[in-house]
This record gives structure tokens, C-alpha cells and sequence, in this order.
């Protein structure tokens, strides 16, 4: 986690911070909220009812500001409050603040205890400098005896205000006005504005004052998140521990603490955090995979089995997932194919994907497509494409590429927008040395997005190992590489195609920095041949030396070893 969690932004800020106009037509833009309907609807009510259906049309149509025109004609005629709720949140999202504020007056006339009306009113108040109102709106609604507003809502709607000034006067309006916060809670609340203004620093050294003059789990708990985002790891982990002190069973800390040992490289330390946890299925997983990258698969594999014994019923819906990865991290593949086939509920279907290319894996090529086809027949949208996706896969790995590329071919029909899947396409025709079909493919998928780095490459590549367009070749990895200049597979690409046009000295640099980064057995096999070709035999016979043991016998790696006789 490189920053805290930030507060959610109630309604209005959802306009004004995070708006998508498309989402709000889509999604509820005038649902609901004609003004007046049914057979006892005056002339007035009528003719107000039809405005609204205009400015739903004129919103539909992109005309933002003519709709907000329309719901606000409306309004004058028939004062209805799903109609100036509608109209104030349309006009915030154009920024039309003193409409705003004037529809969220109507609400609040006709809604006077609707905290959504008041909280759109105090923004617009801001935005337009008048502090003194908005102010007092939000201190109303602080002290509502029925339904007070918390703290961190205030404070992000007072970031909403548009100036930081205003910001941070109406904060300590709040703060005087306030006159019962703890001690040091002051200076916690214009932290937690500080950070929202992005004013890191002051935000942290405001955290700190405020967990001094006054200690407790919140404090400690911000403190740490700041100290974390501003890469001071030993103050974020004294501060987590604070925290942890305050709440001896409390999760939210020692996991994140958990999180950053494991950044830094402390899998140990890490592990005795664990210990101080309640047993379960989540803290169970943890360890397990801190194990398992501690290199210690034995403890893994013991921590794996008392999951797998924890009561169902109690362990939690995401129980069967957890063991399941772990047990395929574990490379336990029967208990993991297992486990996946008991995951129920929203994770049942991603469950079925892995497990399709366990079955996979283990030759039970029919079990695994009909899990994929049934993905299809279930799922919607990503989990639909990452099902045609594997199974292309699993067809090119086994050999199958002219069934992948006829699959594909299928599937782009029904996702005919999907980018993944004409890649997918491209390389199984590469493999099946169907090149005009993986041109194609790529230049559809270039001609879309021009800076699509990893396309750009990859038809780069394909011209200069399969044909004699170096030149062609040399030009796309080269606008390629100026996209992505620390990217292994480009810079392996580029030290290829200078190889293939007889500049091998200019291509070792390329080669050398590709397999740091990446030391892929194709990227390794391209390095030696070329090192072999510059007579540079010892470095070559070293680089094989260090890398045979990793190769896993890779047919590239291999092959390469045979035609340059360095066996």
C-alpha cells in the first residue's frame, strides 16, 4: 500500500471529485424523479414533467448544461425534490456552482432533513467563497442529534472547496465552533485535510503532533499510513506496533505491518506478527505464502494442512479460494483442483478458470474446455474473455495453434473490441507461421492505440525473425522502445533485429540489459548466439554455465545451444 486509505466520498463528491457523466445518465440521471405523474397531474405538473423528459434526452445527447437549463425550468414550475436533487448534483458535476447551490436550496426546502441536500448546499456555499454559509451548513449537519455527520465526511466535503484557503479556514471555523475535541484532535483533523490537499509533509508532521498529544488507535493508525506513503518504513512500523498496543486483536495493523516487513525483506519478523493474530483462514494463507517465500515449502505445506482442517462453517465464504492458491502455490495440484471445485458464491467462477488449466496441466484437455465453456455460458465481461483466452492458450501450448487461432476467430466475434483476444490471435498464427493473419491482427491493434508498446513489439519481432523486413522491423521496435525503454522483451527485440542486419557489436549492449532484467530463455539464447558470433566463446560457454540449470530444457534455448555446436 503506497498511500492510506482515504475517507469515501459521500454523494456529492462522487460528482465532484470522481465524475463520469456517461455513469450518471446510465445509471440514474432523472430515474424515478419526473416531476408529477398519473391521471390527476395538473397543466403545471404536466408541463414540467415533459422538461424533464427533454433534459433526460439533451443529458443522453452529451447537452449537459442545456439539461441542467431544462431540470431548473422544471423546478420553477413544480418544485419536486428528485428533480432539484438531479439538477444540483448535474450542475456540481459542470461546475455550475451557483445553480448548484440554488437546486440544493429546493431540495432542502422540500427535504430539510436530507443530509445528501445539505452536504451538495455546503459545497456550492465553498466553491463559491461563501465561507460563512457553507460553514454553518456543515455544522449543522455535524451536530444533527438524529443523524450526525462523521468527521471524516466533513473534511473531505471541505476539500471539495476548490481553494485551499478556503479549505482551511472553514476547517478551523469548524474546529472553534467544535469546542469539545480531545486533546490534539485539532491538529488530526487538519492533517487528515492536509493530506486530501496533498500537502504530504505538513499532513505528516500534523499526525505525529496529534498521536503526541493524545495516543490512541486512530492516530497511531494514520501516523503509520503517512510515515508508510512517505517511505519512512521504520516510523510507519512503530507506529503500526502503537496501534497494534491500543487493540492487541486488531487485524487492520498487524497485517499492514505484516505487509511492509515482507516489503523490506523481514519474512521473519513478519511471522512472529502473525503469531500474536487469531487463527484463521486469512491469517493461515499469510503465513503459508510468507513461508513459501522464505523457502521453507515444509512449514508451508504443514501451515496448508491446518487450513484445510479449519471448520467450514466458521473459516468464511473465501476459505476453500484461500486454500485452493495456496495449494497450488504449494504445487499441491489434486488439493488444489479439489478446493476449487468447493468454492461457492462470487468467487465460484474464478475458481473454475484456475482450475481448468490445473486439469490442464495434467493432460485432461476435455474436463478443462468444458469448465471454460461454462465459464462463457455463466459469466459476463472480463471473466468471459479471460475463459476464450485460456483455452487459447491451452490449445497453443499443446500444439493446437490452427484450433487456437479458429477459436479466437470465434471469440473475437462475439468481443470484437477485445484487445487481448487479437493478440492472442496474433501469436497462435505466429506459431501456426500464419504471418499475414498476425500482421493483421497487430495493425488493428496499432492502428487503435499507436503507443501500444507491447503490439508495436511483438510485430516488430515477428518481421525481423520470420522474414527479411528489417528495416520495417527496426522502425517499429524502435518507436517501441522509445515507449518502454526498461521493457526486457523490447530491448531483446532490438539487439535481434540489429544482429539480423549484421550489426552484432550494437546489438550485445541491448542483449546484455534484456537478460538482467529478464533472463527468459529465448532472451538468453539470443545473447549467447550473438556473443558466439563476436568470437566472444568464453563469455558465451559462462553465460551457459550460469543459465543451463534454469533453462528447464526450453526447445529455444536448446536449439539455439545445437545450431551454434555449444552443447
Amino acid at each position: 500500500m503506497n498511500e492510506p486509505e482515504t475517507d469515501k466520498p459521500c454523494i456529492v463528491l462522487a460528482y465532484v471529485k470522481q465524475f463520469n457523466m456517461g455513469v450518471l445518465i446510465l445509471a440514474g440521471f432523472l430515474t424515478g424523479c419526473a416531476a408529477g405523474s398519473g391521471p390527476a397531474e395538473s397543466p403545471q405538473r404536466a408541463e414540467a414533467s415533459s422538461m424533464v423528459a427533454e433534459a433526460r434526452a439533451a443529458g443522453e445527447s452529451g447537452e449537459y448544461r442545456y439539461a441542467v437549463e431544462l431540470l431548473m425550468e422544471s423546478l420553477a414550475l413544480d418544485p419536486d425534490p428528485g428533480v432539484a436533487r438531479q439538477a444540483a448534483q448535474l450542475a456540481s458535476a459542470v461546475d455550475d456552482w451557483p445553480t448548484a447551490a440554488e437546486a440544493a436550496g429546493i431540495w432542502l426546502d422540500q427535504q430539510p432533513d436530507s443530509g445528501q441536500a445539505a452536504q451538495v448546499a455546503a459545497v456550492a456555499a465553498l466553491r463559491q467563497g461563501q465561507l460563512e454559509r457553507g460553514v454553518n451548513l456543515l455544522q449543522a449537519r455535524l451536530r444533527d442529534p438524529q443523524d450526525p455527520m462523521d468527521w471524516s465526511t466533513g473534511i473531505a466535503l471541505v476539500a471539495a472547496a476548490g481553494s485551499d484557503d478556503i479549505a482551511n479556514s472553514a476547517l478551523e471555523r469548524l474546529i472553534d465552533q467544535a469546542g469539545d475535541l480531545a486533546p490534539g484532535y485539532d491538529d488530526f483533523l487538519r492533517s487528515r485535510l492536509a493530506w486530501q490537499l496533498d500537502r504530504r509533509a505538513r499532513a505528516f508532521e500534523l499526525a505525529e503532533r496529534a498521536l503526541q498529544a493524545g495516543p490512541d488507535y486512530e492516530r497511531a493508525l494514520w501516523a503509520a499510513r503517512l510515515a508508510r506513503a512517505g517511505e519512512l518504513p521504520e516510523r510507519a512500523l512503530r507506529y503500526y506496533r502503537q496501534a497494534g498496543a491500543f487493540d492487541p486483536d486488531d487485524r487492520t495493523a498487524a497485517i499492514a505491518e505484516v505487509e511492509l516487513l515482507e516489503e523490506l525483506g523481514r519474512g521473519e519478523q513478519a511471522l512472529k506478527v502473525l503469531d500474536r493474530l487469531p487463527v484463521d483462514a486469512d491469517i493461515l494463507y499469510t503465513r503459508g505464502m510468507l513461508q513459501q517465500e522464505l523457502g521453507r515449502p515444509a512449514a508451508a505445506g504443514v501451515t496448508w494442512h491446518r487450513m484445510a482442517t479449519l471448520d467450514p462453517e466458521r473459516a468464511g465464504d473465501r476459505h476453500a479460494w484461500l486454500t485452493a492458491v495456496l495449494a497450488e502455490v504449494l504445487e499441491l495440484d489434486d488439493e488444489a483442483i479439489e478446493w476449487y471445485a468447493r468454492v461457492e458464491g462470487e468467487l465460484a467462477l474464478r475458481a473454475d478458470l484456475r482450475r481448468a488449466v490445473l486439469l490442464a496441466g495434467r493432460d485432461e484437455m476435455e474436463s478443462a474446455r468444458a469448465l471454460l465453456g461454462g465459464i462463457r455460458d455463466q459469466a459476463e465481461g472480463e471473466l468471459v474473455e479471460q475463459a476464450w483466452l485460456i483455452e487459447g492458450q491451452i490449445l497453443s501450448e499443446t500444439g493446437r495453434n490452427e484450433q487456437a487461432v479458429a477459436l479466437l476467430g470465434e471469440a473475437l466475434t462475439r468481443l470484437p473490441e477485445s484487445t487481448a483476444l487479437l493478440y492472442a490471435r496474433a501469436m497462435a498464427a505466429v506459431n501456426e507461421d500464419n504471418l499475414s493473419l498476425a500482421e493483421q491482427d497487430l495493425r488493428t491493434i496499432i492502428q487503435n492505440d499507436p503507443g501500444n508498446a507491447v503490439a508495436l513489439n511483438a510485430l516488430g519481432y515477428t518481421l525481423s525473425d520470420r522474414t527479411d523486413r528489417q528495416r520495417e522491423a527496426m522502425r517499429l521496435i524502435e518507436t517501441a522502445l522509445e515507449l518502454e525503454p526498461e521493457n526486457a522483451a523490447i530491448l531483446d527485440s532490438m539487439g535481434w533485429v540489429l544482429f539480423k542486419l549484421g550489426r552484432a557489436g550494437e546489438a550485445l549492449p541491448y542483449l546484455r540489459r534484456a537478460v538482467e532484467a529478464e533472463p527468459h530463455p529465448e532472451i538468453v539464447a539470443h545473447l549467447v548466439e550473438v556473443l558466439w558470433a563476436l568470437d566472444q566463446r568464453d563469455e558465451a560457454r559462462a553465460v551457459v554455465a550460469r543459465t543451463r540449470a534454469d533453462m528447464g530444457g526450453a526447445d529455444v534455448y536448446a536449439d539455439t545451444l545445437e545450431r551454434i555446436g555449444l552443447e
